[in-house]
This record gives structure tokens, C-alpha cells and sequence, in this order.
């Protein structure tokens, strides 16, 4: 990429008169490096460039950008051009002071002052909502603790001992914070060591989110007709298997020429891929109904930007969504039923109706084939006892693409 190059200008601005012409060279110097470095991450691709450099809000027809780790504004301009280059690079060298504005009351090197300089660092701006939420419940439980506890005097029996005063489950989203912040004290020398490197994660008791049964959907159903807000967040997340921070920001906008929902999860990072108007695979032939019902149900509720948008044209919240179906399945004579739960019935349908465990990572979004394998367990387990499955795996007979389909598999002709 060819990179342009500042040089300075005879001004008439008197903003400049106090600076010698000697600093005004310094400072475009100072600025030209900080293009050079920001030259290496325009270049990289889009995906890569939005994780690091912005983040971007719509307004209207246009797209609004944003400096990720500072929050600054960003000039309307196209990435690459000089302007909005060096407007970056004047944003990346402010991170150093809002890390120190955020460390302020804290004593130099204490567990609170590490935690909030990483809360103000892009290891944890650059994560996703769901991901910082979670760590900064996490964080700003450990500052509460031990905040003035020098964090380079921090050991491993420290966190084990602060770790065994929770179950499993938040025990590892605790381990999991300790461990991004022993990394980010060690790098900005704040430690000597990793110390929540060799820690194990506890066993946890993975009870997860109940799997709507066929019953609980038609109920659901039964209760509220197509023109209710309850059914068209009911329908819009059972087809697209979205979690509920996504589903609430899907439009038309994601359905491409090709017919297929296309977006990026927050979670993950890694994209979806939902049949919206393009023909059905052939394990979902007999979901066109369905899909039509999707449709209708959307449609009720047209108005906003996005499908899900609440009656003044609004984005619904995520935490509004998950309400919404739970306690209208409440009102169903549902329990334990929630959007979630809703998730799980459709990688499941997908599954059980012949769909391979790719066909499963696409839809859902998963990025490995040990994700989608509890789906693809279960579904052969009971095609196995059904008398369809002693002749084909379905599953992905084809593919071979699991351990699990593939020992099932090949042990047929034992």
C-alpha cells in the first residue's frame, strides 16, 4: 500500500503560532510514524481490520466509525485515505493515557490498578459484549477482594484458593479472567509471571438450557397466533438458531442476493448461514412450510430496521428477547423453556433430519466438528435403535466428518 506522506504547511491558524518550526517538524514526524505503523493494519482484511481498528454504527443510509479502544470519532472518509489514516493513529496513541486516566487512585502495580488498565485495553475492548460482560463481572469481583495487593506478589495458590470459593461453572469463567489478567499484568510489567498459566479448569456440571420438545413448540404456538410479538420472536429464533444478542439485530439487510441470511456472531466472531429465500437443503425439504410461517410472523411486525424492532421502530434489547419467550412460554404452561432452549431444538432438527455436522456448523455458526458432536451423537443414537439406522448413518455417512459418525460407521458391518 502506498502510504502519503505528512509535511508541513504555512498556517494562518493562530493555534500554530506557539510552536517553533523545529516542533512542528517533530510532531509531523511523531505522526508520520504513527502512520506507518497503522499502514500494516489497513492492510490486513476486513474482518481482521474491524477487530482491531474500529467499530462502526449505522445512522441512517450511513455508517458512522468509530476508534474501538478510545471510543473517538472517526472521519467519514474511505479507510485508506491519508485523513482518516493519521485520525487513527492519533486515537492508537491515546490508549496509553486513558489506561493511566483509569488507573488513577489506584496505587501503582496493585491488583485494582492492573484491572483497570486492562478494562481500558484493547485485550478486553476488542472482545465481544457477551465476552466483556463476563469478564468484567469477573474482574471487578477480584478488585473488590484483593485491590491493593501488589499483582506481581500474586501466586497460583492465591487463585486456587480464590477459585474454590465458587462452583465449576463460574469457577472457569473466573480462571478464564485471572488468566487474561496475569498475561496483560506480565506484559506491561506488572508481574514476573503467568501465574493462572498452570491451573486446571474444574469439571464442570453441564446442565445447559432445556431442548424444547415437538410438544412444547406446537403449545407455544397454539397460544399465540401469528399476529403477536410473542410468536414472531418465537419463530424468527427457532429458524435462524441465533442467540438472542444476535437475533435481535437481524434485518433484511443480511439476506443476501443468494437468499441466504448471512451474519457474524457476536460471540464467536464466526459467520451463519441461514436459508431465508434460497431453496431448502434436502434434510430441511419439509420445512418449507415453516419457513413461510417465519415469514408471515416477521412480517407483523414490520417497521423497524431490524425484524425483531419493538413498536416505536427500536433495536430490542437481547435481555427484552429472552423475556419475551420466557415468560410467554410461562404463560403457555411451559417451563423451563427459553430462546436458548430454542437453539438447541433446531441444530437438533437439523441433526435428526439427516443433516450433516457441517450442515450443522453452517447453520449454527460453530467453528469446529467437536462443537456440533453432541448433536450428531444423539441423533445416531437413536437412528441406530430406529431400523433406519442399521442400514445408513445419515448423519454423515458421506462426509465422515466426526469421530463419532465415523466409529458409528464403520462398526455397522462388526
Amino acid at each position: 500500500m502506498k502510504k502519503q506522506r505528512l509535511v508541513r504547511q504555512p498556517s494562518m491558524d493562530a493555534r500554530w503560532n506557539r510552536f517553533t518550526t523545529a516542533e512542528e517538524d517533530q510532531r509531523l514526524i511523531k505522526l508520520n510514524e504513527r502512520i506507518d505503523r497503522s499502514a500494516s493494519i489497513l492492510s490486513r482484511t476486513i474482518a481482521e481490520r474491524q477487530a482491531i481498528m474500529k467499530r462502526a454504527q449505522k445512522r441512517g443510509d450511513r455508517v458512522v466509525k468509530y476508534h474501538r479502544a478510545t471510543g473517538v470519532r472517526l472521519p467519514d472518509l474511505p479507510e485508506l485515505h491519508p485523513d482518516f489514516i493519521a485520525a487513527w493513529a492519533m486515537a492508537q496513541s491515546q490508549i496509553g493515557s486513558i489506561q493511566a486516566k483509569a488507573s488513577r487512585g489506584a496505587s501503582a502495580g496493585s491488583v485494582a490498578a492492573v484491572i483497570n488498565s486492562f478494562l481500558a485495553s484493547q485485550d478486553f475492548l476488542s472482545g465481544s459484549p457477551v465476552y466483556r460482560a463476563i469478564l468484567k463481572r469477573n474482574a471487578d469481583q477480584i478488585k473488590e477482594a484483593y485491590a491493593d495487593v501488589q499483582f506481581r506478589l500474586i501466586e497460583s495458590r492465591h487463585i486456587e484458593a480464590d477459585l474454590a470459593k465458587l462452583p465449576p461453572n463460574p469457577a472457569n469463567a473466573r480462571l478464564k479472567t485471572w488468566r487474561k489478567l496475569s498475561k496483560f499484568a506480565k506484559r506491561t510489567g506488572n508481574g514476573d509471571k503467568d501465574a493462572a498459566a498452570l491451573i486446571a479448569k474444574r469439571k464442570e456440571n453441564i446442565v445447559g438450557h432445556k431442548k424444547w420438545s415437538a410438544d412444547d413448540i406446537a403449545a407455544y404456538r397454539s397460544r399465540w397466533p401469528l399476529n403477536t410479538v410473542q410468536r414472531a420472536c418465537f419463530e424468527l429464533v427457532y429458524w435462524t438458531a441465533a442467540r438472542t444478542i444476535d437475533a435481535v439485530k437481524l434485518s433484511p439487510s443480511h439476506v443476501g442476493k443468494d437468499g441466504i441470511l448471512t451474519f457474524i456472531q457476536s460471540k464467536t466472531k464466526g459467520p451463519a448461514y441461514i436459508p431465508w429465500n434460497a431453496p431448502l437443503p434436502e434434510f430441511a425439504a419439509s420445512w418449507q412450510a415453516e419457513r413461510e410461517t417465519v415469514h408471515l410472523a416477521v412480517e407483523n411486525l414490520k417497521g423497524g430496521f431490524t425484524f425483531l424492532a419493538t413498536s416505536n421502530g427500536k433495536v430490542r434489547s437481547h435481555k427484552g428477547l429472552s423475556n419475551v419467550i420466557a415468560d410467554a412460554a410461562k404463560e403457555a404452561g411451559l417451563q423451563d423453556c427459553t430462546a436458548h432452549g430454542l437453539r438447541k431444538s433446531r441444530l437438533t432438527d437439523i441433526a435428526e433430519a439427516g443433516g450433516t455436522a457441517h450442515a450443522i456448523m453452517a447453520w449454527g455458526g460453530h467453528k469446529t466438528l467437536q462443537e456440533v458432536e453432541q448433536y450428531t451423537r444423539a441423533a445416531e443414537m437413536k437412528r441406530l435403535i430406529s431400523g433406519a439406522g442399521t442400514e445408513r448413518n445419515i448423519v454423515s455417512k458421506a462426509d465422515h466428518d466426526t469421530k463419532i459418525a465415523n466409529s458409528l460407521y464403520f462398526s455397522m458391518g462388526d
